[in-house]
């Protein structure tokens, strides 16, 4: 599928597009609140300037995406690969990044309160900041330098 159709389907009102393909295409200023990406294959694609609030993320390969100035608040990205994904200043504020393979990721300035890292895979994250995730879950969380947390919310409110 390319862009044009995803948006035109979209305005048609259709928000289920389980299992599509959207590798290497462009996203610019594209809103597509409460939309159904479920096991989508969104690799090497990049999204800036967009609204993807309270997505259905769940499952999709997203590796080597690149999110550029992009709400995901709310979104459900549990189980999806983000492994080597590049967040330039997304809001993920209350997503859920659980069973989440974030490895070798750069975050840049990214906004993670309130989010569920519990078992997320950070190993190799460079720009992880801990203040970033006030409020932000972590059980069995493998964080950057390969530590399990489990503990993080307290030390998160403090820091935040």
């Amino acid at each position: 599928m390319d862009r044009e159709e995803l948006l035109r389907r979209y305005a048609a009102g259709e928000r289920d597009f389980t299992g599509i393909k959207l590798t290497g295409i462009r996203l610019s200023d594209v809103n597509c609140p409460d939309i159904i990406l479920r096991n989508a294959n969104i690799s090497e694609t990049s999204i800036e300037l967009s609204d993807f609030s309270f997505a259905d993320l769940r499952d999709s390969n997203m590796t080597r995406i690149r999110l550029d100035e992009v709400s995901l608040r709310g979104a459900n990205l549990s189980g999806a690969n983000l492994s080597s994904a590049i967040f330039s200043v997304p809001y993920l504020r209350d997503a859920n990044l659980s069973h989440t393979n974030l490895s070798n990721a750069i975050f840049g300035d990214a906004s993670f309160k309130n989010a569920n890292f519990s078992h997320a895979n950070l190993r190799g994250v460079r720009g992880f900041r801990i203040n970033k995730c006030k409020g932000a879950i972590f059980k069995d969380t493998i964080m950057p330098d390969g530590t399990i947390r489990n503990s993080a919310i307290a030390i998160a409110r403090r820091l935040g």
